[in-house]
């Protein structure tokens, strides 16, 4: 199941391998309030447990309110960033500063959720979010 985020620049799905998928829109312009609303529909659908995520960032912008409500909320175990392009690397970069969560780029989503995964057993089951 699908769930269409800030008016359709992007989708939510939890996968049967417990990896969360957030696409945006490629050309989407991300503020503050979708940034906000991808991490509550995140929390909900992980139900308090701490899961690995997948976001593809292919050609879009990222606001600096956006990317420090990202920052600032600490709701996924790891991150896998998804891009094709060296401006896709840049805004990745611009992400990762100040940001103990295990994170890496990949050009490749097999790649991605291979990573992802191979973290995800090393580190055991789901975490709880913390309280």
């Amino acid at each position: 199941m699908d769930i269409v985020l800030a008016a359709g620049k992007g989708t939510l799905s939890l996968g049967e391998s417990g990896i969360l998928q957030l696409v945006w829109a490629g050309g989407s312009a991300l503020e503050t309030a979708d940034a906000a609303e991808s991490v509550l529909a995140i929390s909900k659908i992980s139900a308090g447990r701490m899961l690995p995520l997948l976001i593809d960032i292919s050609d879009v912008k990222l606001s600096a309110g956006a990317r420090n409500h990202y920052l600032e909320s600490r709701f996924v175990s790891s991150v896998a960033l998804v891009g094709q392009s060296n401006v896709d690397r840049v805004v990745a970069a611009w992400m990762r500063r100040g940001n103990d969560c295990p994170q890496r780029y990949f050009t490749s989503t097999a790649d991605a959720l291979q990573w992802l995964g191979e973290l995800a057993a090393s580190d055991g089951a789901a975490r709880s979010v913390p309280g």
